[in-house]
């Protein structure tokens, strides 16, 4: 009986542990998924962002183009 004394503070600590351990993981769980969904938000929003320059850019190698045809009077290559 007293062996079984013993060990229950032992035990019980355990359990203790081991739920702030499980409470825990789940709280870094939730907080990951929130900066992955934030890091998703920025990505989307660079890459458009992206997109947007390349087509300001096309439209200047456009117009660039169009105005080495109409200063030298022959096409590009």
């Amino acid at each position: 009986m007293e062996y079984l004394l013993s060990i229950l503070p032992i035990v019980v600590v355990g359990i203790t542990l081991a739920s702030l351990s499980i409470a825990q993981a789940r709280s870094h769980r939730a907080e990951i998924h929130r900066l992955e969904a934030k890091m998703d938000a920025r990505f989307e929003a660079l890459s458009a962002e992206i997109a947007s320059l390349r087509e300001r850019m096309a439209h200047l190698e456009g117009l660039m183009d169009g105005l080495r045809e109409a200063i030298t009077g022959r096409k590009a290559a």
